[in-house]
């Protein structure tokens, strides 16, 4: 995969993440969803993915103390 490609990638999962998507994406030790925390509807979709509950939390991860 080249530069052009990944850079694709990139645009491509921050669109789906700016229209309210989730994305699937490699951690260092499993595969991640991930979403807009602050978007309603695409937490809901990641709930009914993977058939949890409402109620159960999730890690929600920032890019400073400003964030939080």
């Amino acid at each position: 995969m080249n530069i052009q490609d990944i850079n694709q990638e990139v645009h491509n999962a921050y669109e789906a993440i700016k229209n309210g998507g989730i994305i699937l994406y490699p951690t260092d030790t499993v595969w991640g969803i991930g979403c807009d925390a602050t978007h309603a509807g695409a937490v809901k979709k990641i709930n009914e993915l993977k058939q949890r509950s409402e109620s159960k939390s999730m890690i929600v991860l920032m890019n400073g103390e400003r964030m939080i």
